[in-house]
Formats: structure tokens, sequence, C-alpha cells
């Protein structure tokens, strides 16, 4: 495309147009591009004007989705958007802290795809005043670097919304001796404590100074045994919906005495109201009182990453109505527990999801990018999923040949085929087709016990050949740091699955000359393709993320090259004696999972089969 170039006036009310062109007309070879607020309709008109272009847009979130599909190549277009807001939620907790100059990066992207919310995840990761321990060694963001995040959102005309835990999920901070007195459970804030209020209120004291929004994210999921812990000591059993909305009323008090809005994860009133604890539980009873209790200011979060099909989503937004709430919309973007976004899981779900929320009118929609287990997944592999979920938005069902042309305007390398094929990481033979898959391979083989073997029961004959030839197909792509860094993963993840496969085999058949290759040629390359993923990832690592939580992945990948060097000796050993006795492999690995589609380890289960406490 050429150098766009936009009036002087049109950065009065879209300034963020600086990051995407120049100011003045057009010279030789630029196009001119003119833009025209007040289109009735939430979305964007694109025309061509003689040699210009004019972008119609009802938001400045539409004027910026005109210049990705200018960029895009389209020189007509009109898309409606479905939604009043259409928002990422970041991650930012889970170990990894992206970068001020990362999120000017990802907030570009956004722009262009017309995104005009964006959600900060932090349980602890904001500095708070006099509250040394919060965040603590974890890369917690000053105040001036989420101003730095909220101006340049704001140029773009992308809303930044804090979204903290003001219930569970706070182990990281509860796990110091300045918080002890505020814990129930290790992850959940003892309820009814004034200790428990003040730091409440200093966390959205602190986060309204930050931010320009008065939307706030209060969290308040999967807080699981609440009233439990240390509650249930000081205060008897009580029922847990009356616990939880005594909380949740307390917070919301907090937040109007200081202007904010709040909204909620919703999972807690159907869970409680579950036999079994189960978010989905389509006997959940929730009774009138509880209805009753919940404040009116608060807006609840339906999210919903697991489901293939649309009427499941309709009958979760009926009864999210049926609590005197108009839902907003949260789909996933698989991306949590892995090296890369899960393509056939987010596309099944974003699809069903999205149909249901265009259908039923939903006004709010958000992507949420988790990174559970490590934050291990390469920043750029959510790219597609960003994509596809912006299309729904947009344009409804979305076309593959506007996909291609979308994706190369929001990222410079492959184009959208390789990072589709990258997601065969996770998509082994055997699963392909399989509705509502969660399995990870790629990680859990990596992973595993070199020597223990203790998952091998689930390691196939056709997996190092899958892995091998996905690696060549990868390494074929143009260059592109995130294509390459899946090709070294499933390269090592080939030789590592080849040894699983046929170590423990070959000892117990005394095959010496299998062992022999293996020690010569296998492990060899099994090294040397984990050292050099190493590298790989922490380059990325370091391009996108503080260095905080670096640690933990170092950690991950040292681990995994030590024990193939403790199989290396135990090789040799088995080379070097005639009667070798190697009792790691005289037990037999057993299947931990009956059904393919649901093999998904954390790392803590394939590290070892050890729980440490």
């Amino acid at each position: 495309m050429k150098q766009l170039y936009f009036s002087g006036d049109s950065l009065g009310g879209l300034p963020g147009l600086v990051h995407f062109g120049q100011t003045g007309t057009a010279s030789s070879g630029g196009v001119q591009v003119m833009f025209e607020a007040g289109r009735p309709r939430p979305g964007v008109s694109l025309r061509r004007e003689g040699e210009a272009f004019r972008i119609h847009y009802a938001r400045p979130c539409d004027a910026y989705r005109g210049i990705g599909l200018l960029l895009a190549g389209y020189e007509t277009a009109e898309q409606d958007c479905a939604h009043e807001t259409l928002g990422v939620m970041w991650d930012l907790s889970r170990n990894g802290v992206l970068r001020v100059e990362a999120w000017q990066r990802v907030l570009k992207k956004l722009a262009l795809l017309g995104y005009n919310s964006v959600q900060l995840y932090m349980e602890d990761v904001y500095a708070l005043p006099d509250e040394p321990f919060f965040g603590y060694g974890r890369g917690a963001y000053s105040a001036e670097e989420l101003r730095q995040i909220d101006d340049f959102g704001h140029q773009l005309g992308i809303e930044i919304i804090p979204c903290i835990q003001t219930l569970g999920h706070l182990e990281q901070a509860l796990q110091w001796p300045p918080y002890s007195a505020l814990r129930d459970q290790p992850a959940i804030l003892l309820v009814g404590e004034e200790g428990t209020k003040r730091l409440i209120a200093k966390m959205l004291d602190h986060l309204s100074a930050c931010f320009r929004t008065r939307n706030i994210h209060i969290g308040m999921d999967e807080a699981h045994g609440i009233g439990q812990g240390e509650y249930l000591k000081k205060h008897g059993l009580r029922r847990s919906f009356d616990i939880l909305t005594e909380h949740l009323r307390l917070v919301v008090e907090l937040c109007r005495e200081r202007g904010l809005k709040p909204m909620m994860w919703s999972d807690m009133f159907f869970r409680i109201g579950s036999n079994r604890n189960d978010y989905y539980d389509l006997d959940s009873v929730i009774p009138d009182d509880v209805k009753d209790a919940i404040p009116a200011e608060v807006e609840l979060v339906y999210w919903d990453y697991y489901h293939a099909d649309a009427g499941f989503y309709h009958e979760w937004i009926r009864r999210h109505r049926a609590l005197g709430k108009e839902p907003i919309f949260a789909a996933g973007a698989w991306n949590w527990g892995r090296f890369w976004a899960f393509e056939p899981r987010w596309r099944e779900s974003i699809e069903a999801g999205m149909k249901a929320a265009r259908e039923e009118k939903l006004a709010h929609a958000v992507l949420t990018i988790w990174g559970d287990d490590g934050d291990e997944y390469h920043l750029k592999s959510v790219l597609p999923t960003v994509l596809y979920f912006a299309e729904w938005a947009y344009a409804g069902a979305p076309d593959s040949g506007a996909l291609e042309r979308l994706f190369g305007v929001i990222q410079e390398g492959a184009p959208l085929s390789y990072y589709l094929q990258a997601a065969k990481l996770d998509q082994p033979p055997a699963s392909r087709g399989l509705k509502e898959c969660t399995i990870n391979h790629s990680k859990w083989i990596l992973w595993q016990d070199a020597v223990l073997g203790h998952l091998d029961a689930h390691i196939t004959p056709d997996l190092p050949e899958h892995y091998r030839m996905l690696a060549d197909e990868l390494a074929s792509a143009p260059e592109d740091e995130a294509v390459a860094f899946a090709a070294t993963i499933a390269r090592a993840v080939a030789a590592k699955a080849e040894l699983h496969m046929n170590a423990r085999a070959a000892w117990r058949r005394g095959d010496t000359a299998e062992l022999a290759r293996l020690h010569r040629e296998v492990l060899p390359r099994c090294l040397e393709a984990v050292r050099t993923a190493w590298e790989a990832h922490r380059a990325s690592w370091h391009e996108w993320r503080k260095p905080f939580g670096w640690e933990v992945i170092e950690a991950r990948y040292a681990t995994c090259a030590a024990r193939l060097e403790a199989l290396g000796a135990l090789l040799e050993k088995c080379l070097n004696e005639t009667s070798c006795s190697v009792p790691e492999w005289e037990f037999e690995p057993q299947e931990i999972e009956q059904e393919i589609s649901n093999v998904y380890f954390t790392y803590q289960r394939a590290k070892t089969p050890t729980m440490i406490k």
C-alpha cells in the first residue's frame, strides 16, 4: 500500500492517525484519505473518490478500522459493527507482564481491526503505594507506566480498563506475611475484615488515578471454597451465596464512592447454585433472594470458551437475563497452557459464541487472552484469533480471503496460512476433526521427564513423523520469528517423542543397537533442538514482556535439558553394562485420560508424577 496522507483537521478527532500516515496533501505516489464522522450506525463506510478515499465512521475505532481496510487493499467497504464495545482482555498476571513499548505495538494492531476496549488483567502486577509485597518481584506496573498505556490507547480510541481481583485469584500477593491476616484460603481474601476493605479501597483509589475510564472489572471469579478457611473458624458456617453477595455489596459501595462502574465475572453465582460446582450446570439453581441481592450497578461478564454449539450460548445469555442483567460476552483465545494459540478450539467456540451474541444483540463482546501455567505462548500466535473475533463483530461469518488480507496488515512476516499451520503443534493426526478438544501435546511431550516417561502411554507411533513434517513445513515460511519459534518447538518435540517411544521398549527387549542409535543420533538432535527453542523463546519473551517471569520458563528448559542429559548417561550405562538395571523403566506407563480430546497436562503434571508440597 502506498503512503497515506491525512488532512491536518482530521487529527483533532483522531489523534492516533499520526501512527499510520502523514499529515498533509498526498505527494506523488501517496494516497489522500479523508474522514467524515457521523455515520448513523456503529461501523465504517469506505469509498473511493477519484484518487482519494473517504472513510465515513461512527466512532474513532471505526475510523481506524477503515484505515485497516484501506491498507488491506479495499477500495470500497460497508461494515456495521454488531457491538458497542469490541474488546480484548489480556492476562498480565500469569507470569508475563507486557512492556509499555509492546503495548504500543499491540494497540496499533487492535486499532486497525476496530477494537475500542482493552482490559488489563492484573491480579497483583500494579504497584500499590506503601504495599511493597503487592506484585513483589513480578514486574508490577508503576503508575506512570499505566498512564502511558492509557494515553496511547486514548489516542487510538481504545478505552483501557483495569481488570483486577477483589476476592479470589490473589495467591501471588497473599503468600507474603503482610497479608496473612487477610487470607481466608490461599488465594481468597477474608471477607468482613477491615483490613480487606482498606486494601480494596487502596486498589480502587490507585487505579482511579491511573486511568481515564470510570469502568472497572472487579473480578470475583473462581473463588472456590469461599468461607471455608479462616472465615469458617472466625464466623462459623454460612451460606456461600451470602458471603459472596455481602462482599460484592461492599466492593460495589467502594466503587460507587469513587464514581466507578464495576463489572464482574458471573461464574460464582452459577457455581454456588450447582451441586457439582460447575459454571455450566444446566441444573444450577440461583435462589430469588440471591438474585435480589446482586447490586443494580454491577454488570455481569459471561465467559464461555468451551462450547461449540450456539444453542448453549443462547441458553446461558437467557439465564443471565433472568438475573436481571444484560451480560457482557467473553470468548477465549485458547492460548493458555501451550506454546501456540489452539486454532481448532478458538475457531469453533468463537463462531458459536459470537453467532449467539450477534443474534441476541449483546452490546459488549470481549476476547480473553489468558496465560495460565506460565504464559509460555508466543504472543503473535494470538493474532489470527484477534482478527477472527473482530471479523465476527464487523462482518459476521469471516471470509477466508478477507482474513488473509487483513492479517497482512497487522503483522509483518509470514502469511496467515503459516500461523494456522503452526497451530498443528497441538493437533496430532488422531485428533483431527474432533470437536471440543483441549489437548496440548507439544507442551507436555517437551516438558515430560525424559527418564521417567510417566505419560508415555499417550505417545503414539505417528507423533515423531507428524512433528518432523510440521517443523519442515514451518521452516519454509517467509522470515518470521514467531513461525520460526513454532518450528523449533516442533523439531524438539519430534525428537523427544521418538526417545520416549523407543528407549524404554528397547531396554526391555535388550536391543542394544536401538539404544546405541538413540544415544548417538536422536538424543543429540533432541538436545540441540531444545537449546535452539530455548534461545528462540528467550528472544521472544524479552521482545514483548518484562524480564520478570522468564526465570520460570528458563527453569523449565534447564530442567528439560538436564533430564535429557540424565537420559544420555543412562543410555551410556546400558550400553556399557551387560545387565543394566533401570528401576525407572520397570513400571508400566498408564493412560491418564481415556479420551484423546482430554489429553491436556500442566507443566507440574508433565515434569514428574510426584506432587511437591
